[in-house]
């Protein structure tokens, strides 16, 4: 049985987002199959599910405002990415089911949920099929309606972001002209005209915090890619398949994250979410690209919203074994 306790680091790296790479990663045998998860922090545990290309290390580093706050992040591969077999669950469907048998495999009743991205309709639909499995849930632009980036992208974006030579390269110059990197990916992230593009690239290069982190979320996509790509075609397949999620049977406390200059994912999908989901909140996150809830000027007003809502949950129910 995994041992979800502490990764074992001590203080000081345990709050630095590098930690995430040297957590420990657990096969966990489930009822629906395999599934590789990574732990980091201590107190109330927390769900973590990535985007795409990710892993288990980047649900680490998209949580890593939940560490810092005093969470215990259970991050879980999303099949086809890292350690977890794709076979565990091609569809969305399959993998909210996969990830309702890891809760029980831990030992727990329910726990708290936060999704991502393309990790979104996974999140959502482990509330919307398993409801007492989730006490609560968060989703950052999470995607809720067709998405066709595979069509849209242009060769020379393919050849980035969808080939390891691309994100090898997008690594190097992250570590060399991180100005550039972090305008690439908000050229091609969000809505932001040139002008503001202009100010959040200083914002971002200048904030050690946020540069760290973009840093990080490079090193989760080109790290290890052939154990990522699988994930990665899934993903791109499966949610452009998807027309309109059905949300109507989630009914725990839910907070609906957006920016609204998210040119990956339009806005529409929140509040798609918002209007499916009764008692729900939408936080929309003023110019916000596809990582505002972490660079975005209004990112730290965004992470202390979605902090207090976990907290306001109940102690996790079960027994956990670990």
């Amino acid at each position: 049985m995994a041992d979800l306790s502490s990764t074992g680091a001590t203080d000081e790296l345990a709050l630095n987002v590098e930690a995430c790479f040297e957590a420990k990663r657990e096969r966990i045998e489930t009822k629906a199959g395999p599934i590789e998860i990574a732990c980091m922090g201590e107190g109330a545990p927390l769900l973590s599910i990535h985007g795409g290309p990710g892993g288990c290390d980047q649900g680490l580093v998209l949580a890593m405002p939940f560490v810092r706050a005093g969470f215990r992040v259970i991050s879980v591969s999303r099949p086809g990415y890292l350690g977890t077999p794709l076979e565990s669950g091609v569809s969305f469907d399959d993998q909210a089911d996969l990830l309702a048998s890891l809760i029980d495999a831990l030992g727990f009743e329910s726990l708290p949920v936060m999704g991502a991205s393309a990790g979104g309709p996974v999140a959502y639909l482990l509330a919307q099929r398993h409801s007492k499995r989730v006490q609560a849930l968060v989703v950052i632009d999470g995607v809720t309606q067709t998405y066709s980036k595979a069509e849209q992208l242009s060769v020379l974006e393919e050849a980035i972001f969808l080939s390891r030579p691309g994100l090898w390269l997008m690594d190097w110059m992250g570590r060399h002209f991180p100005a550039s990197v972090v305008k690439g990916l908000l050229t091609t992230e969000s809505t932001l005209r040139e002008a503001d593009l202009a100010e959040r690239v200083q914002e971002v290069v200048q904030d050690p915090e946020k540069l760290s982190f973009v840093r990080m979320l490079m090193r989760t996509m080109t790290e290890q890619f052939q154990q990522r790509q699988e994930g990665l075609r899934n993903d791109l397949s499966k949610l452009a398949a998807i027309t309109q999620l059905q949300l109507d049977a989630i009914h725990c406390p839910t907070l609906i994250i957006h920016g609204d200059a998210d040119a990956d994912v339009p806005a529409n999908d929140a509040r798609w979410a918002h209007q499916q989901i009764q008692h729900s909140t939408l936080h929309t996150i003023p110019g916000g690209s596809h990582l505002g809830f972490w660079i975005a000027p209004g990112a730290s007003e965004a992470q202390s919203l979605a902090i207090s809502w976990m907290r306001k949950t109940p102690e996790p129910s079960g027994v956990p074994r670990f």
